[in-house]
């Protein structure tokens, strides 16, 4: 909904609950949780330490669900941040950790993710397969695979395969109508807009 301020507070006051409770694997939880509502405010450093403490407190319990999502925004907040080798590391740990689980939308997101930054190094070979690998763990989703769809217009447009870069987006623009899906809808418009322009 947008609403990353409240997002916060909540993911604070859950995490002092959990904290009065003297609840570890809770504090990592929602340590986790608080690391999300902080990356989605644009508040890196202290996501990155609330994704730091969470992991800390996660491996007591052996939590390798949210462990696995620390080191995808780990993996994200470096890349934002513009440490590539941070954020490559991270990621491959996060990989890792979800194909052991074959956890198909961490794989999705974690594949996602790092097509994105491959795609800054330039390094279109590896974002190939990571758009390939991505859109294997779709699991007939529809929000996942417009999605894949939108990654796969994406990557097709920096090859300057314009065409099918069009095709893609607009096939992606009809799951997202059928969806509602808003936010994403807006992205493939300004994408149409940035194909046409060329």
């Amino acid at each position: 909904m947008g609403l990353y301020r409240e997002g916060v507070q909540l993911a604070k006051e859950a995490l002092q609950i959990s904290e009065q409770l003297s609840d570890t694997v809770g504090q990592g939880w929602y340590s986790n949780t608080l690391t999300l509502s902080l990356y989605d405010y644009h508040q890196l450093d202290v996501a990155e330490k609330a994704a730091s403490r969470a992991i800390n407190l996660l491996l007591e319990g052996d939590e390798q669900f949210p462990i696995c999502q620390c080191h995808c925004f780990l993996g994200n907040i470096y890349h934002s941040k513009g440490d590539i080798e941070k954020a490559s590391n991270h990621f491959k740990v996060a990989l890792r950790i979800a194909s052991s689980f074959d956890w198909n939308y961490q794989l999705f997101w974690i594949h996602h993710s790092m097509v994105q930054l491959v795609f800054d190094q330039g390094i279109f070979s590896h974002a190939h397969n990571h758009v390939e690998h991505a859109k294997s763990h779709v699991v007939n989703d529809m929000y996942y695979l417009g999605h894949a769809m939108e990654l796969q217009a994406r990557f097709w447009y920096t090859q300057h395969r314009l065409g099918e870069a069009k095709s893609e987006t607009l096939h992606a623009v009809e799951v997202y109508q059928k969806l509602g899906a808003t936010r994403e809808l807006e992205r493939c418009r300004q994408l149409l807009g940035e194909i046409d322009s060329e």
